[in-house]
């Protein structure tokens, strides 16, 4: 099982399974212990209304007996016991009162032994008194038998009540008594159920640890082989850390600028420190437009100070990991130092340049002769004309041999051959002119800007729409993107293909011409297809040659300039062309363009070249 977020999610399962029985298990225990704790509660309020109620029972026994031990012998002592209780009996009346204030029967039983005991009361009270008046044995048996009789209701009445609470208790004693067996079958049940839940639990973390173990040490071996790998490219590895603003740089990213391993802080204006004030600011432009996502792919050239001074060109690539709101927080990324590639690439400029401007100056050199030929040669023509002019009233004086090789050389010959340099000059002065029109594309300045590349085909078709209509050609164009490049060169290069997608279509039969385009990560394929006459395989190197036509379009007019200038064209705008082709069946040229930001800034412009002269 892969290490990673499904091993997250078995550990939460894990611990929430956990955590949910185990308060559910608490649940079940403090609720067993609130009803035990309520249980306790009851009998204790209910042993206590007993106690009270007894402690009532005694104090009157006490008063009773008293009086009647006072009222048989006259002996004062005996009231003693009668007095103490008939001084603590309304305390303890209001106690009970007070405790069983909110029982519904209990408020009226209360009352009721109240106006039984006051009775009481004022019959012993009576007694006490009449006994002090007319002294011993004037109290009659019929006064002791009522105040036996009273008594013996004050006794039932609270035995009563006592026989009455005692049986709520065992009620509620023999409710909650299956509860408690069931509260133990319930701790063993969850005892065993926790115990099998952590015994697979720790079964499953062993087991994940066992595969985190063995990942990590697929991961190690796999770190060693990278290392190996970079080790033998002679790149450099790079990981910025953009929540704490430190770098990583690997031995090979310093020893490429000359530092040893332990000689470079890891902080990021290290790196920033040693890059070339001139390429600083599009170092930062490209290095933000990643992080916002705004291009794809960090992909970035600037130049690093060497250990000893010197400059060295770097081409960083790095892929970053942004959390989930967006942020990134590191990069890792290899530096290749790419110094003495930039290097053939400024030598391959200038001969460019050197090679452009010979081009250039070779071909606009060339039209001045040309224009001496072609003048020159109209005034031939003009001189031939004047000399048959002259020689017409000296015709007599020729024999007719003469006169016939006179007229053939002034008005055939000469001709003919003035024609020829003619139509020579003419087609040399053409091909100058396209030599110099090739010449300045490396001299024109694009710009870079949004482009719709459907409105751009949508113009093209409209300039070839006569002939397009005249040989009954079907378009049809697929959805074509929106991108950003120089709109001019789309143009000419949309123009050129469709020109010869509709000049070698096969003759006599329909044309189908088809327009698209595939989007990749990098870049965009536009594709323009055709059924027309096809490329013979012998001829595949010819076509993006300057002045090579294939050897099936004699009967079509052209220079074989077309292709070359679409190539040229694309190589300026970093992009590529090729074609498949079947002979008599069609051809598929396919042109890419990579993918660019939007430009902002409005300070470029188009431009071409001045002409040297």
């Amino acid at each position: 099982m892969p290490w990673g977020l499904n091993v997250k999610h078995l550990y939460l399962a894990f611990f929430s399974i956990l955590s949910i029985a185990l308060c559910a298990f608490s649940l079940v225990i403090y609720d067993q212990y609130q009803k035990s704790q309520n249980l306790n509660d009851y009998m204790r309020y209910e042993y206590e209304n007993i106690r009270r109620t007894k402690n009532i029972l005694m104090d009157i026994i006490d008063m009773e007996t008293g009086v009647r031990g006072y009222v048989l012998t006259g002996d004062k002592t005996y009231l003693h016991p009668y007095e103490v209780a008939n001084d603590r009996l309304p305390d303890e009346i209001m106690a009970l009162r007070q405790a069983t204030y909110y029982e519904s029967n209990a408020f009226a039983e209360s009352n009721g032994l109240l106006d039984r005991v006051d009775s009481l009361q004022k019959l012993l009270e009576s007694q006490i008194n009449y006994m002090r008046a007319h002294g011993r044995g004037q109290v009659s048996l019929n006064a002791l038998n009522i105040q036996r009789t009273q008594m013996q209701e004050v006794e039932n009445i609270i035995e009563a009540s006592i026989a009455h609470r005692l049986a709520s208790v065992k009620a509620r004693r023999d409710l909650v008594e299956p509860r408690k067996t069931n509260f133990f079958y319930i701790l063993v049940i969850g005892t065993i159920s926790g115990v099998g839940v952590f015994l697979i639990g720790t079964v499953l973390i062993i087991r994940l640890e066992s595969d985190k173990e063995t990942m990590e040490a697929q991961n190690e071996n796999a770190d060693m082989r990278f290392r190996t790998v970079m080790n033998g490219t002679n790149d450099g590895v790079f990981e910025l850390n953009f929540v704490n603003e430190t770098i990583y740089m690997s031995k090979e990213f310093k020893a490429m600028l000359g530092y040893g391993e332990d000689e470079l802080n890891d902080d990021m204006h290290t790196l920033s420190a040693m890059i070339h004030p001139d390429d600083f600011d599009a170092y930062m432009t490209v290095r933000h437009d990643y992080i916002i996502k705004k291009t794809p792919l960090y992909n970035n050239i600037f130049r690093l100070r060497h250990k000893d001074g010197t400059w060295r060109w770097i081409m960083a690539r790095g892929v970053g990991a942004w959390d989930k709101f967006g942020q990134i927080r590191t990069m890792i990324g290899t530096h290749t130092d790419i110094t003495e590639q930039k290097n053939r690439e400024e030598e391959l400029r200038q001969l460019n340049n050197d090679m452009e401007a010979f081009t250039y100056i070779t071909s606009h050199d060339m039209r001045s002769p040309l224009v001496n030929l072609k003048g020159f040669s109209h005034e031939l023509a003009l001189a031939v004309q004047e000399v048959d002019d002259l020689l017409e009233p000296e015709r007599e004086k020729f024999s007719d041999g003469v006169w016939a090789r006179l007229e053939h050389i002034l008005r055939r010959d000469v001709p003919e051959a003035l024609g020829f340099i003619g139509n020579a000059v003419d087609r040399m002065d053409t091909l100058t002119t396209a030599i110099l029109d090739l010449s300045r594309i490396g001299k024109f300045v694009y710009r870079d800007e949004l482009v719709d590349a459907q409105a751009v085909f949508d113009k093209c078709l409209g300039a070839q729409s006569y002939e397009i209509s005249n040989k009954k050609v079907e378009v049809t164009t697929k959805a074509l993107p929106k991108l950003v490049t120089d709109p001019i060169a789309l143009e000419q290069v949309f123009s050129n293909l469709l020109d010869n997608a509709v000049k070698y279509l096969k003759p006599g039969e329909a044309g189908r011409i088809e327009m698209s385009c595939q989007e990749t990560s990098r870049d965009y394929i536009f594709t323009i297809r055709d059924n027309g006459r096809g490329i013979d395989p012998e001829d595949s190197d010819r076509v993006f040659n300057i002045f090579r036509r294939a050897r099936n379009t004699g009967d079509v007019r052209g220079l074989g300039l077309g292709m070359a200038f679409v190539k040229a064209t694309l190589r300026k705008l970093n992009g590529a062309i090729w074609f498949e082709s079947q002979l008599n069946i069609g051809t598929a040229f396919h042109v890419r363009l990579p993918k660019r930001a939007p430009i902002t800034a409005s300070n470029d412009s188009h431009a071409k070249g001045e002409d040297a002269a």
